[in-house]
């Protein structure tokens, strides 16, 4: 069964009414993480624990020449444990430096409205990764969120790690 998600604007990753976030540091430039991030999501298998398969769905609807094909507008599906699916919408695609989605449809009840953005910020010679979770979640998974930060911030600081291990050789 697929549950729908309110649709928010991107200003909901200030506003909502749970919003956790979490940083690392990586040796990668920001343009190398930006990439990592924003390529074909089927790469995140090697990297991001629990997920098991992902693509796009539909390139951005009005891509201008030269624009990124995957940017403000693409969709794509994301699968987690089963019988984790999100459909999500691309909504903000700022190179190097944000990269924003909003879940438009989960297998799960788990929101009423969702978007993760994540930051890249020049540190050094390597880049900080800031992973936002910005939700107003549904009344039965509203306690379980109290509990959940350590564990999504466990899984961010693991994704981390594997995604700066494979870029590590790019960024030497």
């Amino acid at each position: 069964m697929k549950y729908t998600l309110r649709a928010e604007p991107i200003e909901f990753v200030q506003t909502a009414p749970r919003r956790r976030a979490w940083s690392a540091d990586l040796q990668a430039s920001p343009k190398q993480v930006f990439a990592a991030l924003t390529d074909d999501p089927a790469t995140w298998r090697g990297w991001f624990p629990g997920l098991t398969g992902a693509h796009w769905l539909a390139e951005a609807p009005d891509a201008a020449e030269g624009a990124p094909t995957h940017g403000v507008g693409a969709r794509r599906e994301i699968r987690l444990v089963k019988p984790v699916v999100f459909h999500e919408t691309i909504m903000a695609w700022e190179e190097p430096s944000r990269w924003a989605y909003r879940v438009d449809t989960a297998t799960v009840p788990m929101a009423n409205a969702l978007i993760e953005e994540w930051t890249i910020e020049e540190r050094g010679t390597g880049s900080r990764v800031t992973w936002t979770f910005a939700c107003d979640p549904k009344a039965v998974i509203s306690l379980t969120l109290r509990f959940s930060p350590w564990f999504m911030g466990n899984t961010f600081r693991r994704a981390m790690k594997n995604l700066d291990r494979k870029l590590a050789p790019i960024a030497a």
